[in-house]
C-alpha cells in the first residue's frame, strides 16, 4: 500500500476540481484511503499473521488463545460470556472451547439447576501455564508492531478507532454537506463515453 501521507495533498487537489475542470476525467473510489477497506486489509493481515504464529509457538488457534485470555480475566464463565465479550462469534466459542477441553486447557463444569444446561469455563493449570509462558511474546510482538509511534500518538489512534466505531450506526445518515476536502476520492483518465455518446 502506497503511502498516504504523501501523496494526501496532490489527491485531495484533484478530488476537489470541479468535473467541467477536465472532461477527460472522472471520480472514483480511492480504496487506499477509504477507511473501511484500509481497516479490513489491515484487520486481514494481523489475523493472518497471528494464525500462522499462535500454533507453531504455542500449539492453540488465535480464536483459542482469546478465550483463554478472556478466561484469565473474568474466569469462571460461560460461552455466552465469552462470545457476548470477547468479540467472538458464537459458533467459533463453542467449536474452541471443544477443542480448548480436550487439550486440557479448560474445564468445564456443569451448573446445577440451569434450565439450558449451562456450564462454568475455568482455566486448568495448564492452561494458566500457556498464558504464563506467552506474556512476554506477546508484549514483544505488540512493541515490535508499534515500533515508532509515542504513548500520544496510540492515545489518538485509540480516540479515533473509537470514534469510528461510533460512527458506523450513522453511515447510512442523510448529509447536506459537500464531500470533505479528505474524501477517499481520486481522478483517472475516463474509460468509456457517456452512455448515448
Amino acid at each position: 500500500m502506497k503511502n498516504r501521507t504523501a501523496t494526501s495533498r496532490t489527491k485531495v487537489a484533484d478530488a476537489r476540481r470541479a468535473p467541467q475542470e477536465d472532461a477527460r476525467s472522472e471520480l472514483v473510489i480511492d480504496f487506499e484511503r477509504y477507511v473501511p477497506t484500509v481497516l479490513s486489509s489491515l484487520v486481514a493481515k494481523l489475523r493472518a499473521n497471528a494464525n500462522a504464529f499462535f500454533p507453531q509457538a504455542y500449539g492453540v488457534s488465535l480464536a483459542e488463545w482469546r478465550v483463554l485470555s478472556f478466561l484469565r480475566e473474568h474466569e469462571p464463565a460461560s460461552a455466552y460470556d465469552i462470545w457476548t465479550n470477547a468479540q467472538l462469534d458464537k459458533a467459533v466459542v463453542s467449536r474452541e472451547t471443544t477443542s480448548l477441553k480436550k487439550k486440557g486447557l479448560i474445564e468445564l463444569t456443569p451448573v446445577r439447576g440451569s434450565a439450558r444446561n449451562r456450564s462454568e469455563i475455568r482455566l486448568t493449570s495448564q492452561g494458566v501455564a500457556l498464558l504464563d509462558r506467552s506474556l512476554d511474546e506477546i508484549l514483544r510482538r505488540h512493541s515490535n508492531l508499534t515500533a515508532g509511534l509515542d504513548a500520544r500518538t496510540l492515545d489518538t489512534f485509540f480516540r479515533v478507532v473509537d470514534h469510528i466505531e461510533q460512527r458506523i450506526p450513522h453511515m447510512a445518515d442523510p448529509s447536506e454537506h459537500a464531500a470533505p476536502a479528505h474524501a477517499p476520492v481520486k481522478r483517472i483518465a475516463k474509460r468509456r463515453s457517456p452512455t448515448g455518446a
